[in-house]
C-alpha cells in the first residue's frame, strides 16, 4: 500500500528526473518560458539533489524527512528560476533591436 503513496516516491531521484523531463517536454510545446521550463529545471535540479545524496557525495540532512517540505522546495525552486529568466528577458530586450526606436 505504501508504493500508491505520493510522500514515497518523492525520495527517489528518477521520480524527479522523471518530473523534470514532462514538464520540459510540456515546455517545448508551450514556448512561453515561464511556467513549465522553470518547474522542469526545479524537478531536474531535485533530481540532482536526491541523487547526490543517495551516493553520499553530500550529507542526507539537506533532504528534509516531510515529504510536503520537498514540494515546497521545488515550488521556491521552480519560482527562484522563472524569475531569473525573467530577469535575462528583461536584459535582451533593453539591448534588443536596432530597428527598434
Amino acid at each position: 500500500m505504501e508504493l500508491l503513496q505520493l510522500s514515497y516516491w518523492l525520495y527517489f531521484a528518477q521520480f524527479w528526473v522523471a518530473i523534470g523531463l514532462l514538464f520540459v517536454i510540456l515546455e517545448v510545446t508551450d514556448g512561453s518560458a515561464i511556467f513549465f521550463l522553470p518547474l522542469g529545471l526545479a524537478g531536474l535540479i531535485l533530481g540532482l539533489l536526491i541523487y547526490l545524496v543517495e551516493i553520499a557525495l553530500i550529507p542526507a540532512n539537506l533532504i528534509p524527512d516531510k515529504w510536503y517540505w520537498i514540494i515546497v522546495f521545488w515550488v521556491l525552486l521552480s519560482v527562484a528560476i522563472a524569475f531569473i529568466i525573467s530577469l535575462f528577458r528583461q536584459k535582451r530586450k533593453q539591448n534588443g533591436d536596432i530597428n527598434q526606436y
